[in-house]
Formats: structure tokens, C-alpha cells, sequence
């Protein structure tokens, strides 16, 4: 969490399902780096501002996005430019392999249990972030060339 380097916004156009995704899962990546505030004084310069980085991220995300889930009912097909940046999409592809694990652990095929709605949601939103990443890798590839 130390290690200072460029993470420079790109702006990647998403319709309201993506948003959706990208709201949850963005919220998920502040509750999983909460613990870390616990602790902040204790942290050094460069890992303060780097746990800062990691919740300004997600919040211009969630600006962006629409905080509000209600919000999104008549946008339909509307899309909105999001800011994504290296940093938050390599903290949305922690998220998406936790997904796929998360899936693994609750597919108990033998059991009664199975909640395949759940499944199949997380199922989607893995798939969901599996284009976003794709799409942003897209996105900055020129970039990189150009710097």
C-alpha cells in the first residue's frame, strides 16, 4: 500500500446494468479497506496516501455512478463516463476473484441449500467486471504507448 505511483483516471462510458454492478462492488472495495482506518496514525506518510487513493477512487466512482440506486430507474439506456483508474480496477478484480470463489465455496450441489439466485447474481457480476476490465485495458492501452 506504500509504493507511490501514477494512477491517472480514464473515463469509461457504462449503461445503468454496469453502473449497478460497479455501485455494489465498488461499496464493497471501501467495506473491505475499512480496517485499515483502524489504524491510520500508526501508518506512514505513503501508505496514508495511498489508503486515501484507494476511497477517493471509489468515491469519484460512486459520484459518478449515482449513489443512489433509485436514481437509475428512469435511465434506463442512459450511459455515464466513470472514472476508473488502475488502482480501483486492480481493487474491482480482487473483488471479482473473491466472486468466483465465493460461488465455488456456495455451489454445494448435494445440498438443498443452493441459493442459485445468489449464485447466478454473483455469477453475473463477475462476468460484468470481466468486460469492465477488458474494456478499461482497451481503454488505456493507446495511453500507455503515448507516455
Amino acid at each position: 500500500m506504500s509504493i507511490e505511483q501514477r494512477n491517472d483516471a480514464c473515463l469509461i462510458a457504462v449503461d445503468r446494468e454496469v453502473g449497478q454492478v460497479l455501485r455494489l462492488q465498488t461499496l464493497v472495495v471501501l467495506e473491505a479497506n475499512h480496517h485499515h482506518f483502524e489504524d491510520v496514525r500508526g501508518l506512514g506518510p505513503d501508505a496514508q496516501r495511498a489508503l486515501a487513493r484507494i476511497y477517493r477512487d471509489a468515491f469519484s466512482v460512486l459520484d459518478a455512478v449515482g449513489w443512489d440506486p433509485a436514481d437509475d430507474a428512469g435511465a434506463a439506456a442512459a450511459r455515464r463516463d466513470v472514472p476508473l483508474t488502475a488502482g480501483h480496477m486492480d481493487q474491482l478484480w480482487r473483488r471479482r476473484r473473491e466472486l468466483g470463489f465465493a460461488n465455488l465455496d456456495r455451489l454445494d450441489l448435494d445440498g438443498p441449500d443452493v441459493d442459485l439466485a445468489a449464485l447466478t447474481a454473483d455469477r453475473e457480476a463477475a462476468q460484468t467486471l470481466d468486460r469492465l476490465q477488458a474494456e478499461f485495458a482497451l481503454a488505456v492501452a493507446p495511453a500507455a504507448r503515448r507516455a
